[in-house]
């Protein structure tokens, strides 16, 4: 009887336990089955239309910089008074981010679908500067599971849009929740702007 009830005891503390990690894991996920296309953000509009590219995007999460560095990580940039030419965001925004050379910023993560094809953004800087992106696929914890390197692009003292930065073609990493984008300025200082994303993979 002593065994028995010492049995049912340590039953009853396992499944108690394995309860309350449930509920624990369930509250840091964030945002949720990103990876399997579920809980992504609608895309917005079409705002790179003036150059051609009718796909839809969302924009990323403080990707105009118009909440200061709110949710970027920072080494050597800063947020600076001066918006991209074209206001592709909004009339009313003020803001970009300044990129002196060797500085780096990754963008807050943001959720990617199985079907992610693109993202863009707003670019100038000294002559002979240069933009490397790379973009960083999350898990769980925003635990980092692979870095794909999108390439890397020239720019010049006019703001320019990027050219379309490939994502993997709908082959994420394995549990991929979210996706965050890392700007690296090489060659002199560059400044960035209005950061999109293609979550569906439109056309």
């Amino acid at each position: 009887m002593a065994t028995t009830s010492f049995v049912r005891r340590a039953r009853a503390v396992l499944i108690l336990a394995l309860a309350a990690g449930t509920i624990a894991l369930a509250g840091t996920v964030s945002p949720a089955s990103a990876g399997l296309g579920l809980a992504c953000p609608d895309p917005t509009g079409q705002p790179f239309t003036p150059w051609s590219d009718y796909a839809n995007y969302a924009f990323s999460p403080n990707g105009g910089f118009e909440s200061g560095t709110t949710g970027w990580s920072m080494s050597g940039a800063k947020v600076a008074p001066g918006n991209e030419s074209f206001y592709i965001h909004s009339s009313g925004d003020k803001y970009s981010l300044s990129l002196p050379a060797g500085a780096s910023a990754t963008s807050p993560p943001m959720c990617i679908s199985l079907l992610s094809g693109k993202m863009r953004f707003v670019a100038r800087g000294d002559t002979g500067a240069k933009v490397n992106v790379q973009i960083v696929y999350r898990g769980l914890l925003s635990s980092v599971l692979g870095i794909l390197d999108g390439g890397t692009m020239s720019v010049g003292k006019a703001w320019s849009p990027s050219p379309q930065i490939g994502m993997l073609g709908g082959v994420l990493p394995l549990l991929t929740s979210s996706v965050s984008f890392r700007f690296t300025a090489s060659g002199g200082a560059a400044s960035i702007d209005d950061v999109y994303l293609d979550p569906m993979k439109s056309s």
